[in-house]
């Protein structure tokens, strides 16, 4: 399938007349509502962020995708605007101004073909010319004229790069359980890569590694030493060496299968010897199977 076959000239909104996130949801709503592509308005709410910022993708500081399965829609559906100024965007805080949306919305049964889409268009907007040429655009011509775009094939099979999440929580070797510990907190991880200066994968930690390695540091009430902090035990001794790791161009049903038979959480995925992603089972039954 190619994204033109998605994505006609009526679906294109240039200039995207709004002054915010949510102004340029509701309106790209509206579009497609008009096209009799929308039965009933999705939740705006999840669409731009406030609801914990699962159906909201940001590349960059300029683009948005917002998607969303939903019963409002009998078909996966997907619109495009570029607005002339950046949008305030304060449910996703002030790093991120967008200026060009995608949204996307997919029947709830639809989420291979919507994760496809999801991937295949986020793939596209990280590279600048493409970004560039759809800033310049002043008409929805503009916009199918740009090569990328018009060419844009969405595979038929799901792959590990469609469901990866791209932003890894890692530490260096030289690290301490502590500051694991930390990381996971911050940023809601269940495991942290370890990292070479190259990017290269050398370990992993996860929660049952650091609770099997600061358990028995935690002394009982009443003992000496009660209230101090942890001794700093090196990552290098608490991190599992032996990491199975897999490429983003393999198949996501064959990698499922792997963690399955392996009796693995997560596996790293690199390219080229360099850490790139990370597949974990929670991300594959939530994409795949929540509702």
């Amino acid at each position: 399938m190619k994204l033109r076959e998605l994505l006609t000239a009526d679906h294109i909104v240039v200039p995207l007349e709004a002054t915010s996130l949510r102004e340029a949801v509701i309106a790209l709503v509206q579009r497609l509502a008009q096209q009799g592509l929308v039965r009933t308005p999705p939740s705006i709410d999840r669409l731009v962020g406030d609801a914990g910022g699962r159906d909201l993708v940001t590349i960059g500081e300029r683009v948005a995708l917002p998607h969303q399965r939903t019963d409002a829609v009998d078909r996966l559906t997907v619109a495009l605007g570029v607005a002339p100024q950046p949008l305030a965007a304060p449910e996703i805080g002030d790093r991120v101004r967008p200026q060009v949306i995608i949204l996307i919305l997919a029947p709830r049964d639809g989420a291979s073909r919507y994760l496809q889409t999801l991937s295949a268009i986020g793939r596209l907007l990280r590279h600048d010319r493409v970004l560039e040429a759809l800033l310049a655009a002043r008409s929805p011509e503009d916009v199918l004229a740009i090569p990328e775009i018009r060419d844009l094939s969405i595979e038929p099979e799901l792959a590990v790069r469609d469901i990866m999440a791209h932003h890894v929580p890692v530490v260096s070797p030289e690290a301490t359980a502590r500051d694991v510990v930390e990381i996971m907190v911050r940023e809601h991880a269940r495991a942290v890569v370890v990292t070479g200066e190259k990017r290269e994968v050398l370990g992993i930690v996860s929660e049952v590694d650091v609770m099997r390695a600061l358990l028995p540091q935690i002394p009982r009430v009443g003992e000496q030493g009660a209230g101090e902090d942890l001794p700093a035990i090196p990552v290098r001794e608490i991190m599992t060496r032996s990491v199975l790791c897999v490429s983003a161009d393999m198949g996501l049903v064959e990698a499922a299968n792997l963690m399955i038979n392996k009796d693995v959480e997560q596996l790293p995925v690199v390219s080229e010897g360099k850490l790139t992603g990370l597949l974990t089972r929670s991300e594959i039954i939530r994409k795949l199977f929540a509702r």
